[in-house]
């Protein structure tokens, strides 16, 4: 029988090649060159690459010989010209990637204590350049529990090893040089979207006053704006959508023919897609740091589908998925050089300040 295009393409041992020097040459693009922080990105992005590899290898997650996982991540990461320079956002996902390494490791593992730890710690370590990232333990500690089942005493002790143990070195830090401004800052950072305003509260409460006469007026212009204010990270986030609402369906529907292992491994990152998803929708300010999260979390299920669905529909649905991240390359690398928009920047100054001491 004659194999669909996409089916062609994930079994080909050539894809990631051509993927990693695609990738090379869109990180060249914007610029026409590489400056530090565009150089530091790809950094970054190769080390979370060859982690997403090394699950994908060590999991099994398509059940054939494929690299589609890796593949489209990257290819994800590239055409995201936003994404290109090092930021929390970049270095948050580098450690989301090492973290979820280590947990899917404690799978059917007798002592994952280990694993456990180092898992929390790479979310620690990350928090240090945006402290929210260290929300995320408490999915993680779900998906050890329910998903996993490596959760017990002995690693919810490992886990807050691993949480603990940078913020104690640098207390330790701070109580010598008699200052705990920074470390201050950080921990009252670290909760701080539990008390920012939900985006969407006005929408509701005028929603609430059945005044639809005064809601369309007041809410198309703003979406509007918004559209145009961001229009390659709008086309982005829907590209992300339509890629993650794809793989959970899919995946729903075609879990009963993997392993048990497999499946726990896949739920894993839907449960943390799910989570991303929603604190994106709440709080869409923290857009930059969210959105690498759920490239990552995105890219198995979409690989899933992609890999190993044989029907003329979904090779139909592949193709228009191809167009519309091919769109999304034109509309995040080209258009801001066309129209002279300023190009992405790192923010780690704004967040390197929280370790500067003033003794």
């Amino acid at each position: 029988m004659k194999k669909r295009l996409q089916n062609k393409i994930a079994e080909s041992s050539a894809t990631l090649p051509v993927i990693c020097v695609l990738a090379t040459l869109l990180w060249w693009l914007p610029q026409g060159g590489y400056s530090p922080d565009y150089l530091a990105g790809w950094l970054m992005c190769t080390a979370t690459t060859y982690f997403v590899i090394e699950i994908n290898a060590a999991n099994a997650l398509l059940r054939i010989r494929s690299r589609m996982v890796s593949s489209l991540f990257l290819l994800l990461m590239a055409v995201c010209g936003f994404l290109h320079p090092i930021s929390s956002g970049t270095i948050g996902l580098f450690a989301l990637a090492l973290s979820f390494y280590f947990l899917l490791r404690t799978c059917e593992n007798p002592r994952p204590e280990a694993d456990t730890f180092h898992s929390h710690l790479a979310l620690a370590l990350g928090s240090l350049f945006w402290p929210p990232l260290l929300l995320l333990v408490i999915v993680q500690l779900w998906n050890q529990g329910v998903y996993l089942r490596s959760l017990s005493w002995r690693s919810i002790g490992a886990a807050c090893c691993g949480i603990l143990l940078p913020y104690f070195f640098w207390s330790a830090g701070a109580f010598v040089l008699s200052d705990f401004t920074g470390f201050q800052n950080q921990c009252a950072a670290i909760i701080s979207p539990f008390y920012e305003h939900f985006y969407w509260k006005w929408m509701l409460e005028m929603v609430q006053t059945l005044n639809w006469e005064a809601f369309w007026p007041a809410f198309l212009p703003l979406l509007q704006d918004r559209i145009l204010a961001r229009q390659p990270e709008c086309a982005a986030l829907l590209l992300m959508v339509l890629l993650a609402l794809t793989g959970f369906v899919h995946y729903q529907r075609k879990n009963f023919d993997d392993k048990i292992r497999v499946r726990m491994c896949h739920y894993t990152f839907l449960s943390m897609q799910v989570v991303i998803f929603l604190w994106l929708l709440f709080q869409p300010s923290h857009f930059f740091q969210l959105f690498p999260l759920m490239v990552l979390t995105t890219a198995p299920s979409s690989a899933h589908f992609i890999a190993l669905t044989r029907t003329w529909l979904t090779n139909v649905w592949f193709v228009l998925l191809t167009l519309g991240i091919l769109a999304v390359g034109v509309c995040c690398l080209v258009l801001p050089s066309y129209y002279l928009w300023s190009l992405p920047f790192s923010d780690l100054s704004t967040h390197l300040p929280l370790f500067h001491f003033n003794p």
